[in-house]
Formats: C-alpha cells, sequence, structure tokens
C-alpha cells in the first residue's frame, strides 16, 4: 500500500513539474508562439523557420523584408526611414518561391493592413516547379493553430536550454539587448568578400558547346510558379505596395551559365517573368543586372551569388530613388543589354 502510495506522489510531482516548465516556457516564449518579446527580458534571435511565423503573428508592423539569404543583410532601420514605416524582417535561407508565399499569406492573416512587401525574387529560382520545397523539415507546431501538438514547444529541450536559459536568461543577465532587425538573421561581419576569397572554393563548371533553350513545356512552368507564387498575393490585395528586385548574382554566376550554355535559357526566362509581372499594377519590379560595375565586382560577394550588406543597403538606396525600375517601357532595352553582355564577356579573365 505504501509503495502505492509513493508511487502515486511520484506520477503526481512529476506531471506538477512538467505544468511548471510547460507554464514557464509559454511565458518567455522564446519562439514569439504566444506573444511578441516580454519588455523585460532580452531575446536573442535564432532559427529563422522556428521564430519567422511568431514575429509574424504578434510583432506590430505595417510593412514586411522577406525573401531568402539574400534579404538577410536588409537593415529595417534604412527600410522604415525610406519608407515612414514600422517593418519586420523575416528572411528564410534557401527558400522556394512557393515557401515566401505561403509565408507571406500568413501575414495577411494576421496583418490584413500591410501596406509595403519588400520581396527578393531569387534569380536561380524562376524555372522552379510551383510546388517546389527547398526545406521540409518544418515545425509544424509552432505553425499550425492546434494546441495539442505544442508540446512538442513546451517541453523541448533545445528551448528549454538553449533558447530560455543561454539565448535569453544569460542574455539578459549579461546586459545584452534584444535582436534588432537590423542584426537578425544578417551575416556580413562572419564572411570575406573579395575574388581571393571566393575563387579560393569556387571549381570552375566545364564548358559545353551545347545552347540550351527554353522548352514549351519549361515555359508553362515559370508560368505557374509565377502565377501562383509571385504575381497571386498581390491581385488579392490590391491597397498594398508591393516592391520585388531580382536577386543580383554576382558575374561568376554567369559564368556557370555560360559554361553550361544557359546564358540566353535564363534571360529569356527573366524576360517571361518580367511580363507577367508587369501586368500587375501594385507591383514594383527592380531588377540590377545592367549595373554591370557592381556585378563584375567581386568585393561585393561572399561567393558566386551573395552580396555583401553594401549592396542592401544600396538596394534600398536605389529603390528610394527609383532607379533600375524595370516597366513596360524600358524592359526590352534591359533584356537586350544583358544579352549582349553577358554572351560577350571574357570570363577567362576572372581566372587570371
Amino acid at each position: 500500500m505504501e509503495y502505492r502510495k509513493n508511487f502515486y506522489l511520484l506520477i503526481r510531482g512529476v506531471f506538477i513539474n512538467l505544468i511548471i516548465i510547460m507554464v514557464i516556457v509559454a511565458i518567455i516564449d522564446p519562439y514569439f508562439h504566444y506573444h511578441k518579446p516580454l519588455t523585460f527580458l532580452s531575446y536573442k534571435f535564432s532559427s529563422e523557420r522556428y521564430i519567422n511565423d511568431g514575429i509574424i503573428r504578434h510583432f506590430d508592423y505595417d510593412s514586411i523584408i522577406t525573401g531568402t539569404s539574400m534579404t538577410e543583410n536588409f537593415k529595417s532601420s534604412q527600410f522604415d526611414k525610406i519608407f515612414k514605416s514600422n517593418s519586420i524582417k523575416v528572411p528564410f535561407s534557401g527558400a522556394s518561391y512557393k515557401e515566401i508565399n505561403d509565408n507571406l499569406e500568413k501575414v495577411f492573416k494576421y496583418n490584413p493592413n500591410v501596406k509595403i512587401i519588400l520581396r527578393g525574387l531569387d534569380y536561380g529560382k524562376i524555372t522552379d516547379p510551383f510546388d517546389r520545397m527547398e526545406y521540409d523539415n518544418y515545425p509544424e507546431y509552432l505553425y499550425d493553430d492546434n494546441i495539442f501538438n505544442d508540446y512538442k514547444y513546451l517541453l523541448n529541450k533545445d528551448v528549454i536550454f538553449k533558447e530560455i536559459r543561454k539565448n535569453i536568461l544569460l542574455h539578459t543577465f549579461n546586459k545584452n539587448k534584444t535582436t534588432t532587425f537590423d542584426k537578425y538573421a544578417n551575416w556580413n561581419d562572419e564572411y570575406t568578400s573579395g575574388k581571393s576569397a571566393i575563387l579560393k572554393y569556387k571549381k570552375r563548371k566545364t564548358k559545353t558547346d551545347i545552347i540550351e533553350t527554353l522548352s514549351k513545356e519549361q515555359y508553362e512552368i515559370i508560368n505557374k510558379n509565377i502565377e501562383k507564387n509571385i504575381t497571386s498575393l498581390p491581385k488579392k490585395h490590391p491597397n498594398t505596395r508591393f516592391i520585388y528586385f531580382i536577386t543580383p548574382y554576382s558575374i561568376l554566376y554567369w559564368d556557370d551559365l555560360n559554361q553550361s550554355g544557359e546564358v540566353e535559357k535564363q534571360i529569356m526566362a527573366e524576360k517571361f517573368m518580367i511580363e507577367k509581372i508587369l501586368e500587375v499594377p501594385n507591383i514594383e519590379l527592380y531588377s540590377f543586372f545592367n549595373n554591370y560595375d557592381m556585378i563584375c565586382n567581386l568585393d561585393n560577394y561572399k561567393d558566386a551569388g551573395h552580396y555583401m550588406e553594401n549592396i542592401n543597403e544600396k538596394i534600398l538606396e536605389w529603390i528610394e530613388e527609383g532607379k533600375y525600375k524595370i516597366t513596360k517601357k524600358n524592359y526590352k532595352e534591359y533584356i537586350e543589354r544583358n544579352l549582349k553582355f553577358y554572351k560577350n564577356y571574357n570570363y577567362d579573365e576572372i581566372y587570371k
């Protein structure tokens, strides 16, 4: 009888402790699943796909910066100064067009009055299928509205010991401040830019004599991707200002395309995408591939695609000034100039 009593006491004690842990996690809430950050604690933001949904749900904002790692170095403070806004930055590193669009749809669910969306369109993903997901390991318990699976969050040892203990309590104890959207996901200071740093790890593709072109089927794939993941949301929300920019990869990316005979194919895919986007009046489209000095200067890049923070800053300045804006009047000239430049560039000079 005594053993049974002790067993029940043990079970009750364990249950009470679990409840206490769950309550503590819910109150501190490192992933913002239930509320925005508490003012008396300092939060160190980490793990984009774990906290972005909470940011979208609970933070105060009227504008949003989003995209892949190509948008991680943007500064909300600069954006807010230019657009007189209160913005959040929610990048999804490596995301497909579908993933970005899916999360933007949630933005309007939680904040239907958002006024400006700045979104990067990764140049290499134009030809992807509309349903492609680069990342398939989502913590769904943070994204759905089912409270019965929240135990995966509330009793998660990484949440308790890493996020709460290290990234919040110790972060607060050491008198650090909550991460700003200028610093969140910003990797600029972690990498070295420049030709020597990039080519140290860059292996050049083997040259082919085959010239690739877009097939009818590929045009259909691109069309579906654009309609589902790029233009559908602006059409649903005509009062929101959508600012799209095509992410400006370096000349090394173009060397890869040239080596594989895909320069014209990629530019024709871009042309098709531009034409479809320009049909939607509340989308502003920018592209910087005709800024050849920037594209060819490897000091602006950490690898073939990723540009440094100074380019993110320039992109916002150019948008403010209306530079490099693609319109129905200038897009054909833009395409023709880029075809001529990237098809005839002396890529061998890069490696000398």
